[in-house]
């Protein structure tokens, strides 16, 4: 099942991934979890991918990238992300989708951080 997450032009993106073992327990896999590619708006592909996910704690990974700034950063991007489970040693996989719209409907307008 897609993550949907919601930002502006411009911010930060931050996705977050969990993994757990059989007795859901926080776990490592063997391989650090990747990010495999990254759909942007007009269905191309984002450059430089694959790239490895960033991990935070046992079992807990990050990955984050800047969104473009002004019109050109609306719409919806996919972020692709595989893991390999440490139950079974099957690749999983989990999507995020990415919704990018302007702020207040307005391009001249900047959301606090």
């Amino acid at each position: 099942m897609a993550q949907i997450l919601h930002f502006s032009p411009g911010q930060v993106v931050r996705i977050f991934l969990e993994i757990k073992d059989g007795y859901g327990t926080r776990t490592d896999p063997t391989e650090l979890p990747v990010v495999n590619q990254i759909i942007l708006p007009g269905l191309t592909l984002a450059a430089d991918y694959p790239e490895d996910m960033s991990l935070i704690y046992t079992g807990l990974y990050y990955f984050q990238f800047t969104l473009p700034s002004g019109a050109t950063a609306v719409g919806s991007y996919l972020v692709d992300v595989s893991y390999i489970d440490p139950s079974n040693l099957a690749i999983n996989s989990e999507i995020y989708q990415i919704i990018v719209s302007a702020p207040f409907g307005n391009f001249s307008a900047s959301v606090g951080v």
